[in-house]
């Protein structure tokens, strides 16, 4: 976790923490989505009112609780390295690619987890054709559009792995937040994230 305080950096735009998923804990996000498939929760919260909160929508089920302990401690971080009060904080049960276009944020920074299925796609900030994102794509897939010059140059982050995104919105960032989007896969796609 060390490592997160590097966002505030002018030359990072996103910062990993690398984890695994606790057996406990991926047996609590199965429970989570088997009880949840289509779970949607979205609110502005205080990060100590999360546990509580996430226990009245989803469920207090006790097998959901390394769950409810891991995204409300997830929460504090986030609010003790930008020293806010309050997140909006969001999870999302998906079966398909929820932002499928690689694409900015206009946040000044975006914490994303994925507790199962596969997780956020990322381009490094030099080897991304801005000019490329949105319209500038002319209706062309990602791949063909000329964002960038090799599938190679996609970066993804694991499951379980902790990232600060940076936004268009951070102060002196724009044109400079972090390229990503949802990842695409072939198949069966259960995959359930946190913002």
């Amino acid at each position: 976790i060390n490592n997160f305080s590097e966002i505030h950096r002018q030359d990072i735009n996103i910062s990993i923490w690398k984890r695994c998923l606790t057996d406990s804990l991926k047996k609590s996000t199965e429970y989570v989505v088997n009880q949840n498939p289509n779970l949607e929760f979205s609110e502005v919260i205080k990060s100590a009112d999360v546990k509580d909160s996430l226990k009245s929508v989803i469920g207090p089920n006790t097998e959901m609780l390394p769950f409810f302990e891991d995204v409300s401690y997830l929460s504090f971080i986030f609010c003790k390295i930008f020293d806010q009060k309050k997140i909006w904080l969001r999870l999302d049960g998906i079966d398909h690619p929820m932002c499928p276009r690689f694409h900015t944020d206009n946040v000044k920074c975006r914490l994303v987890t994925t507790y199962l299925g596969p997780a956020t796609q990322w381009l490094p900030h030099h080897l991304v054709n801005r000019s490329k994102l949105g319209h500038g794509n002319e209706g062309k897939p990602d791949e063909k559009s000329g964002l960038f010059s090799s599938a190679e140059n996609i970066e993804q982050l694991n499951t379980g792995d902790v990232a600060l995104l940076k936004g268009e919105s951070w102060k002196g960032n724009k044109g400079a937040g972090l390229v990503h989007r949802s990842p695409y896969q072939d198949g069966k796609y259960s995959r359930l994230y946190m913002t």
